[in-house]
Parts: C-alpha cells; structure tokens; sequence
C-alpha cells in the first residue's frame, strides 16, 4: 500500500497518520509545500510503482489532489498522471475526489466527498453551533474506519 499524503499542516490534515497506523508495510509519501523542485517526479513514480492499493488523501477539487499550497494552484494527482495508476484499489480522500472518481471510472476505488474538518466549512454547509472538538472527533473516527477497511 502507499499513500500520497498531501500534508497542508492544517487542521483538516493534521490527523491523516490514523489512515496507514497499524499497517507496517505502508509506504508514506508526505509531500510538504517546501518540496515544490521534488514533489513531481516523487509523486509519479509512487503512483506508477504501486500495484495493489494508493491512497490519496489531503485538499483537492474534481480535477485531483492539490499540491499543499493553495497559492500555487498545482495539483499532485491530475487528469494526466492519473494514466499512471494501476493499482488494484485506489481511494481518494480529498474534497470533490468523488467527482475525479467519476470521470476517471477505469480507476476502481473508493472517492469520497471527504468530510467536515473545521468550523467554517461547517457554517458553509448549514452546520451551525458545533465545536472543533466534536467536528475533530468525528474526522478522527471517520479516519479511523478508513484505517479498519485497510487493515481488514
């Protein structure tokens, strides 16, 4: 398995190393903003290589999973490095990775919408008058599933 960690140091990503825990032949790679000369050829050839399951995990749109700065518009999985994946099983866990699933059906997996992760993505989807803590522990269980179905 490996997983391509788009690490934004953010609080909606903070919690991504309950995904690969208990899982000892994981391969992890976390792709930091200061990797921007490196992240390209990292990304690819971990994509290429892998034949089983890729998990692809951190912010994103329907066009892929973003590079971790948003200033920099890059996306690390896109419509052209998709054609690189063979893995048996692919999930995505970004938002919009549904949509990116879709249009690229040949990828058999599991992409969902992601989840709530903070505050003001709560008030923008109507979600009024809930904590950081209960919206974290909701993050920490839905990635902890993640992290069953993986080891499972």
């Amino acid at each position: 398995m490996t997983v391509i960690y788009s690490n934004f140091r953010d609080i909606d990503t903070k919690y991504a190393h309950i995904i690969w825990e208990n899982i000892p032949d994981a391969t992890i790679i976390e792709i930091t903003p200061e990797m921007i000369d490196s992240y390209e050829e990292i990304v690819n050839k971990a994509i290429s290589e892998e034949d089983n399951t890729l998990v692809l995990f951190g912010h994103g749109t329907a066009h892929g999973l973003l590079f971790p700065d948003l200033n920099r518009g890059i996306y690390l999985v896109h419509d052209e490095n998709a054609k690189l994946i063979h893995a048996k099983n692919v999930i995505g866990l970004w938002c919009y990775a549904s949509s990116f699933g879709i249009r690229h059906i040949e990828l058999k997996g599991f992409y969902t919408s992601m989840y709530i992760s903070n505050e003001q993505e709560a008030a923008e989807n109507s979600i009024f008058n809930i904590s950081q803590e209960t919206i974290t522990r909701s993050q920490m269980v839905f990635l902890s599933r993640i992290n069953e179905l993986l080891v499972n």
